[in-house]
C-alpha cells in the first residue's frame, strides 16, 4: 500500500458522514478534475436550487474536502463565480481548515476560563493564534 492508496481509503471511509446532497456536490467536483466546478454548474447539472447548493460548497470547503481557487468562470447569468477543486485527500493525513470563527471561539473560551481561574497563559496563546490584523482590532 502506498501513501496515496491509504489516503484514498481514508477519504472514501469518511465521505458517508457528509450527507447525500453534499456527497452529490463532492462527486461533481471530483469528476470535474482540475477544471473544477462552480456552484452555478452544480445547480444546472444536479438540478439543485442555489439555496441548496451554495451551503454544500461552504460545508465541503470548511471540512477540507474541496478548495476554492482564485480562478473564476462565468455563470449562466454572466457573473463571475469561484471555481472549486477537490482538495488533496482529506481525512487521515490532513485536517479541516480552521476558520476565523473557530479562532474567535477559542479566544472567547480562553478568556472565560482565564477570568474564572486567573490563569491568563491560555488566553495569551489563543490570542496569539489570531491573524495580526485581528489581534490589533481586538486590542483597541
Amino acid at each position: 500500500m502506498t501513501y496515496r492508496h491509504e489516503s484514498r481509503l481514508a477519504f472514501d471511509a469518511i465521505t458517508p458522514s457528509i450527507g447525500e446532497l453534499a456527497q452529490r456536490v463532492l462527486d461533481l467536483v471530483r469528476s470535474s478534475g482540475s477544471h473544477g466546478a462552480t456552484c452555478d454548474e452544480a445547480i444546472a447539472i444536479l438540478g439543485l436550487t442555489h439555496q441548496t447548493a451554495s451551503p454544500r460548497f461552504t460545508e465541503l470547503e470548511a471540512k477540507g474536502f474541496i478548495v476554492r481557487t482564485e480562478k473564476r468562470r462565468r455563470t449562466r447569468s454572466g457573473n463571475q463565480a469561484a471555481i472549486y477543486i477537490l482538495a488533496d485527500s482529506p481525512g487521515l493525513f490532513s485536517s479541516p481548515r480552521v476558520g476565523r470563527a473557530d479562532l474567535m471561539r477559542a479566544v472567547i473560551r480562553a478568556a472565560i476560563t482565564a477570568r474564572t481561574t486567573g490563569d491568563w497563559m491560555a488566553f495569551d496563546e489563543a490570542l496569539g493564534a489570531l491573524p495580526k490584523a485581528e489581534r490589533a482590532r481586538l486590542q483597541k
